[in-house]
């Protein structure tokens, strides 16, 4: 998939000024809070945290608090595995009155 990552490698999910397009299938079905969460260093660039230490790409890490990014990814999956089981529902209703799409 696409991400964006900003002059400080924090990813997006959405293009805008100064990003650069990454592809990567990291992300892979994450959704967007989880994936805003990151930071993307690509390979032969280089991260400087505020405290002075220096991170070398490839790197993928949590910019912010990762339970709170898990948090957000299983209410993602939850929410999909819901849409799921009222699609089937309603697919199974169709059958039974006759009704193929």
């Amino acid at each position: 998939m696409t991400i964006y990552i900003d002059s400080d490698y924090k990813c997006h999910t959405s293009p805008g000024e100064g990003m650069t397009a990454v592809e990567t299938d990291f992300f892979d079905g994450k959704c967007s809070a989880y994936i805003e969460g990151y930071r993307y260093v690509p390979a032969g660039q280089s991260w400087t945290r505020a405290d002075g230490v220096i991170f070398t790409g490839e790197m993928i890490a949590p910019a912010e608090d990762s339970k709170l990014l898990e948090a957000a990814q299983a209410a993602y999956e939850e929410a999909l595995a819901a849409s799921a089981a009222k699609s089937a529902d309603m697919q199974s209703a169709l059958e039974v009155l006759g009704v193929h799409p």
